[in-house]
């Protein structure tokens, strides 16, 4: 069983793997095998054995605190790859530079932001710290120090012109477009700009329109506005 375990798994594993592989190990020492039938029991079968849906159901939903940020990610017209990025954002999961230095993919003295290169390219950095970024808002009139961390985004303060369910999409939009900007300069070696991020930003905005309802006309006529100025 030991030396089978460890040829399924990949050769180079990280100290967590290794550690858990070794608990894994640990557990299965002492189970033996037998040709017996196994036997199988569930809080949720019926007296046939046959699994209850609707039992597991109310188990995983009772007493259930919604997520804070499902509204925010899921609930708007934002392109489904943007919603699921902003998913990972608010989850901290995007791979920022300290993000792969935390998962030992890069070195400790790697985790320097290259646009700004002062400070560690951290998710918060990205999209609200690094000095670059913190230029973009205040060049698009949205207040640097109002942008909320990533993990409470959907509490950022937005400009009053901003029609309250335009806000969500729209920040998400803004985030994307700084992501992929933040690829260019770090993939392809282009120069950081503020004009080419707000440019991307408009050719967004105006694919993303045939996205809204048509009977919302007043989100519409507001997110039109937002990107004619």
């Amino acid at each position: 069983m030991d030396t089978g375990l460890r040829n399924l798994v990949q050769r180079r594993l990280t100290a967590q793997a290794t550690a858990e592989l070794e608990r894994l190990e640990e557990l299965l020492h002492s189970v033996g095998f037998n040709n017996a039938r196994d036997k199988r029991t569930s809080f949720f079968e019926d007296d046939s054995h046959k699994l209850i849906s609707s039992m597991i159901y109310r188990a995983s939903t009772q007493g259930e605190r919604p997520c804070p940020s499902f509204k925010f990610v899921w609930k708007n017209f934002a392109p489904p790859r943007v919603k699921f990025f902003g998913w990972l954002l608010t989850k901290e999961r995007i791979h920022c530079r300290t993000s792969l230095v935390h998962k030992h993919i890069l070195q400790d003295i790697d985790a320097r932001c290259e646009i700004c290169k002062m400070y560690d390219e951290s998710a918060d950095h990205i999209f609200s710290g690094c000095s670059f970024v913190r230029s973009f808002w205040e060049r698009i009139g949205w207040r640097p120090a109002g942008i909320a961390k990533v993990a409470e985004l959907w509490k950022t303060q937005v400009p009053p012109h901003v029609h309250e369910k335009v806000a969500h999409p729209l920040i998400l939009l803004y985030c994307w477009e700084i992501w992929r900007h933040r690829n260019d300069v770090v993939f392809r070696g282009l120069e950081p700009s503020t004009d080419r991020l707000i440019a991307t930003c408009k050719e967004a905005a105006a694919s993303w329109s045939c996205r809204i309802p048509r009977k919302d006309l007043v989100i519409a006529s507001n997110w039109r506005f937002l990107f004619s100025m």
